[in-house]
């Protein structure tokens, strides 16, 4: 197979870069791949389109990536969310154009724990506090901080682009690859056992 992708990409002009090529499968067995005489390297894991691709698919570690990827750009624009002369308006602006999106990118395809919305939102409050420079010793509740920043809760964006992706997909013709992996039926039976954790 591997051969044939070779050989088809070759007839229109394309090229194969065997270095930068890896494989990962869902099997243990030690197969190995080849192409055009090289052997192409198995991982584990890999990023693929900026999200973390692994098996098992574990969703902690691609959460990990985004919440260090939200850090970062707020660490980037740090000084101006904690300038108490800047204007909230400014600030809420500035966090759901760029510290949002890099918080939840690719959230579409994560299993939704309550672990998981819990280390979404406490990332978020923790944001939150830096922007209006409140500490916890002050015991300022939540809910009156984001009475104040006013910014959209991270765990409903998450669910709303969730369900979005679910209402883009259902409506895709049953021709479309995304539709027909989300409706497909395994031919194999579940193996005996309680079902891995997501």
């Amino acid at each position: 197979m591997a051969d044939n992708l070779f050989t088809a990409c070759a007839a229109i002009g394309l090229n194969v870069n065997v270095a930068k090529t890896k494989w990962l499968s869902m099997e243990d067995a030690q197969h190995q791949l080849h192409l055009s005489g090289e052997t192409i390297k198995r991982v584990t894991s890999f990023i693929y389109l900026g999200q973390l691709v692994n098996w098992p698919r574990d969703h902690n570690k691609e959460i990990s990536r985004r919440l260090a990827a939200s850090w970062a750009t707020f660490s980037k624009f740090a000084t101006f969310f904690t300038a108490p002369c800047i204007p909230m308006r400014l600030k809420r602006r500035l966090f759901h154009q760029c510290v949002l999106p890099a918080m939840l990118y690719g959230c579409e395809t994560w299993a939704l724990t309550k672990a998981t919305e819990d280390r979404l939102a406490k990332a978020q409050r923790q944001m939150e506090r830096r922007i209006l420079r409140v500490w916890l010793r002050d015991q300022r509740p939540n809910t009156l901080l984001r009475g104040i920043t006013k910014l959209h809760d991270i765990v409903e964006c998450a669910r709303r682009r969730k369900w979005r992706f679910a209402a883009k997909v259902a409506a895709l013709d049953a021709t479309r690859w995304t539709r027909t992996m989300t409706t497909w039926t395994p031919d194999a039976t579940r193996p005996v056992g309680r079902q891995r954790r997501r």
